[in-house]
C-alpha cells in the first residue's frame, strides 16, 4: 500500500521512498507497512502547517525519521521519529496514537512531547525542568532522546528563517544541553554537528573570523595533510596491515574554546591538524602506534591511551601527536573499525532490532543519568539542579587506578572520598583514609590521572558533613547527604520520643492513662501517620505540635486533656523569634547571621551550623552561597513580632558643621534610634560618618536611606557588615 499525497505532497512522498530504502539497506525485514501508516497519520496531522522557510511542515518529521535511519535505528524509532510532533502540534491524542499503533509508540511519542511542554516560568526553571524531564526518559526509553537529539539536529540544521533573538537562544540551549548529552551518549558524529550549526548562529564573528585564517591555510594544511597519509600509507603497507587512513581539520567551536581557555593563537593550536588511522584489530592499533613513534618523534604529554582506559562515554581510541622534520604537529587518532562505530554513533551503534532494550540496563553510559534523577530528588531545587547537570555534562575526565589496576574514571578534582563511592557505596559510607601511590593522604587530596589509589575502610567511620566540601561527583553527594538525612532522622526521632514519654508519664500520673506494648504506634498510625517513626520525627523537628485537639484525638479516654507544657527545643517567647517562621515552626532558637545583619522584609533562609546551631542569613549572602542544601532551611518573617534591628551604614561626607545634625535629624524624622555614631577624617574635605540605628524593617530602611541621599553634604552611604550585636 502506498501512502496517500496530492500534487503538492508528490515531494514529500518521494522523500518518504527514500527513506524506506534507507531502512531496508540495513534492516531488510523492517516493517514497512507500519511506516507508511505513521506517515500518513503524521501528514494528515501536519498537513495544513508550514515551517519558518515556509516549506511543508512535514520536511521536519521526514528528515528527523531520515537522521534515526542514518543511526540504524528499528522501525519503532523511525515511526516514533515520523510522529514525533503529532501529539502536539494537532487533534490527535495519546489513546489516539495507541490505538492505531500501540502502546510502545505511543509512550515513546508521548516522553517526546513530555519534554517540548514546558508552562510559561522562570527561564532557569523551565530549563532545569526540560533537563529533568529529558533524563527521566532516557533512563526510562533511550529512544525518547534519541528522537529529541534527531529532531534538535534538524532545528539546528534550518536555523536560518529566524529572528536572529531566537536563532541565539536555541544555539545556546543547543550547546549548554543538547550537544553535551549527544557527548554523554558517546554520540560524537551528532555531538560534533550540533555544536558546529550552533557555533555559527551564537558567535557569528568569532565564526567568520576563525574559518577565514583557516581558509587562509587551506592550501598548506590540505598538501601536509596528503603528505601524511602518503608517509602513514607506507608504513601500514611495510607492516602488512589492513587500515583505512581520514584526516580533518579542526572545528573553528574546538579551536575557539582552545584559543579562549588556553590564550594562545591559531598557531600553537597542536591538534589543528588530525589523522586517523582505522584498523581491524587492537593489536594493529598498538602496532601502528609503535612504528608511527619509530617513524617521528611524538609530545608524551600529548599521548592518551583511550582504549585501555576509555572515557565515561566508552570513547576508545589511541591519540598522539607528532612532530614531522618540517616541525609540523598533527594529532593521529588510531582505533578500531568498531571503536570508531561507537565514537561516532555512542549508545545507537549497540542497537539489537530484536533483543528489546533490556540489553540497555547496565550500560554504564546512563549511569550518570539515573545519579542525576536520585540526586533531583533529594535536593529537588531546579537552580541547583541545572548547575549541578551542566558542570557535569561535559566533565574533565580523569583515570586513577586502584592497586589491582582497575581502572576508575573520576571528573576532574575529585578526592579520595569520591573514588571510594565510584568503587562502592560501603567503601565510600566506611572510608577511613587514602593512600594514593604509596602514601598516605588527606581524604581531601585532589586526585591526578595515573593516581594509583586505595582506601582504608573501618566499620565505625561514617560520612561527615565536612566531606561534602571534598567531593564533587553526584554519586558521592547523593550518599554522603543521605547518610547525614537518615543521622538527623534518627535524632529528631529519639527528641520526639522522649518528649512523648514526657506527656504519657504525666496523664498516667494524673489520669491513671495506662498503654499497653504497641498501643502509642497504633493510635498514631490510626490518625493518618503512615508510620509511628514519622510522627515522632515530626514531633522532634516541631512540625507537629502537641496542641489540645490533637491530645484529645490521640488519648479520647481522658476528657479535654490539658495541654501538657512540654518544653520544645528552641522554644522561645521574644518577639524576635515570634517574628521568623522556619519551615512553619514558630518560636525555634535561631542567631541572626552578623555577615549581612538581615531585617523584616528582606528575602531571608536558615542555614545550620555545627557551632552556632540555626543562623538566618539574607538570601544571597555569600556565606551561605555555596551552603551544602542539606542544611539549608526555609525561613520567612510573620505577621507577628514588632522587632527593632540594628543596622550600620557608613557615609561620606562633606566635612563642614551642621553635617552631622542634619544627618541624625534623619533619624529623628524617621522615628529610628540611633544606637552609635563614629567619625572619621578622609581628607581635608570629607569624612566618614559611621553610623549604627534601630529600624523595624525593610520598608523604613528604604525611607531613611533616601532621605539620607538627598540630605545636603552626604556624598555616598554604604551598609556595612555589623561588628556586634
Amino acid at each position: 500500500m502506498a501512502p496517500k499525497g496530492d500534487e503538492s505532497g508528490e515531494p514529500m512522498i518521494k522523500r518518504f521512498y527514500e527513506l524506506q530504502e534507507k531502512i531496508l539497506s540495513y534492516y531488510p525485514e523492517a516493517n514497512l507497512e507500519l511506516l507508511k501508516k505513521a506517515y500518513t497519520i503524521a501528514t494528515d496531522a501536519h498537513q495544513s502547517q508550514l515551517r519558518a522557510s515556509k516549506e511543508p511542515y512535514m520536511v521536519h518529521p521526514l528528515s528527523v525519521a531520515s537522521i534515526l535511519a542514518d543511526l540504524r535505528l528499528d522501525e519503532i524509532s523511525i515511526a516514533a521519529g515520523l510522529l514525533h510532533d503529532v501529539i502536539e502540534d494537532s487533534p490527535y491524542t495519546r489513546e489516539d496514537l495507541e490505538k492505531r499503533f500501540g502502546k510502545e509508540i505511543a509512550d515513546i511519542v508521548w516522553g517526546v512531547t513530555k519534554i517540548s511542554k514546558i508552562s510559561t516560568m522562570d527561564v532557569v526553571d523551565a530549563q532545569a525542568e526540560t533537563l529533568k524531564k529529558m533524563i527521566v526518559a532516557m533512563t526510562g526509553d533511550i529512544r525518547v532522546i534519541l528522537i529529541k537529539l534527531a529532531d534538535r539536529l534538524h532545528n539546528v540544521r534550518t536555523l536560518a528563517p529566524f529572528r536572529e533573538e531566537k536563532r541565539k537562544k536555541i544555539a545556546r540551549e543547543t550547546l549548554e544541553i543538547y550537544a553535551p548529552i549527544a557527548y554523554r551518549l558517546g554520540m560524537g558524529k551528532i555531538k560534533d554537528e550540533l555544536e558546529d550549526c550552533s557555533f555559527m548562529y551564537l558567535y557569528p564573528e568569532e565564526f567568520k573570523r576563525i574559518s577565514a585564517e583557516v581558509d587562509d591555510r587551506h592550501d598548506w594544511v590540505i598538501a601536509q595533510l596528503e603528505a601524511l597519509k602518503t608517509e602513514v600509507g607506507k608504513i601500514l603497507a611495510d607492516y602488512h596491515i589492513h587500515a583505512e587512513t581520514e584526516y580533518r581539520i579542526k572545528r573553528p567551536i574546538s579551536i575557539y574554546r582552545k584559543l579562549q581557555r588556553q590564550n594562545i593563537d591559531l598557531d600553537r593550536v597542536y591538534d589543528l591538524l588530525a589523522m586517523r588511522v582505522i584498523t581491524d584489530t587492537v593489536a594493529n592499533c598498538y602496532a601502528i602506534m609503535g612504528a608511527i613513534h619509530q617513524r617521528w618523534p611524538h609530545i608524551p604529554a600529548r599521548w592518551r591511551d583511550f582504549i585501555t582506559t576509555p572515557k565515561s562515554n566508552q570513547y576508545r581510541s589511541i591519540h598522539t601527536t607528532i612532530i614531522t622534520p618540517e616541525g609540523v604537529k598533527f594529532e593521529i587518532q588510531i582505533r578500531t573499525f568498531e571503536m570508531h562505530q561507537v565514537s561516532e554513533e555512542g549508545i545507537a551503534a549497540h542497537w539489537k532490532y530484536k533483543e528489546g532494550l533490556g540489553f540497555l540496563d547496565n550500560d554504564t553510559r546512563l549511569e550518570w543519568f539515573r545519579d542525576m534523577i536520585e540526586h533531583h530528588r533529594t535536593n529537588p531545587d531546579p537552580k541547583e539542579f541545572l548547575t549541578s547537570v551542566k558542570k557535569d555534562l561535559t566533565p574533565n575526565e580523569i583515570y586513577v587506578f586502584t592497586p589491582k589496576g582497575k581502572v576508575i574514571n573520576l571528573k576532574g578534582g575529585a578526592s579520595p572520598i569520591d573514588f571510594a563511592y565510584a568503587i562502592h557505596s560501603e567503601v565510600g559510607d566506611h572510608c577511613k583514609s587514602a593512600v594514593v601511590n604509596e602514601k598516605m593522604v588527606p581524604l581531601r587530596t585532589v586526585l591526578n590521572s595515573g593516581d594509583v589509589v586505595e582506601i582504608l575502610t573501618a566499620k565505625n567511620c561514617h560520612p561527615s558533613a565536612d566531606w561534602l566540601k571534598h567531593v564533587i561527583t553526584i554519586r558521592a553527594k547523593r550518599r554522603i547527604a543521605a547518610y547525614l538525612q537518615k543521622i538527623d532522622n534518627v535524632r529528631l526521632a529519639e527528641r520526639g520520643k522522649r518528649l512523648m514519654s514526657r506527656v504519657v508519664r504525666e496523664y498516667h500520673k494524673k489520669h491513671k492513662l495506662v498503654l499497653g506494648d504497641g498501643e502509642m504506634e497504633r493510635r498514631i498510625v490510626a490518625l493518618h501517620y503512615p508510620d509511628a517513626e514519622t510522627f515522632f520525627r515530626d514531633l522532634g523537628a516541631g512540625k507537629r505540635p502537641l496542641d489540645r485537639p490533637f491530645l484529645q484525638a490521640l488519648f479520647p479516654e481522658i476528657q479535654a486533656p490539658a495541654v501538657v507544657p512540654v518544653a520544645h527545643p528552641g522554644h522561645r517567647t521574644d518577639p524576635l523569634h515570634r517574628a521568623i517562621v522556619v519551615e512553619g515552626i514558630q518560636d525555634l532558637e535561631f542567631s541572626l547571621a552578623k555577615c549581612c545583619s538581615p531585617i523584616k522584609g528582606e528575602a531571608i533562609v536558615g542555614y545550620v551550623t555545627a557551632s552556632r546551631g540555626l543562623v538566618i542569613h539574607k538570601k544571597g549572602c555569600p556565606s551561605v552561597a555555596a551552603a551544602v542544601p542539606l542544611r539549608l532551611k526555609e525561613a520567612s518573617w510573620s505577621e507577628t513580632g514588632e522587632v527593632n534591628f540594628l543596622v550600620r551604614y557608613d557615609l561620606t561626607v562633606l566635612d563642614r558643621p551642621g553635617t552631622l545634625t542634619a544627618i541624625t535629624a534623619v533619624n529623628a524624622a524617621h522615628d529610628s534610634n540611633i544606637k552609635k555614631v563614629e567619625q572619621e577624617q578622609i581628607n581635608q574635605n570629607t569624612a566618614r560618618v559611621a553610623l549604627t540605628f534601630e529600624v523595624r524593617d525593610q520598608s523604613q530602611l528604604h525611607e531613611i536611606e533616601a532621605h539620607f541621599l538627598s540630605t545636603e553634604g552626604v556624598i555616598h552611604l554604604n551598609r556595612r557588615r555589623l561588628t556586634s550585636r
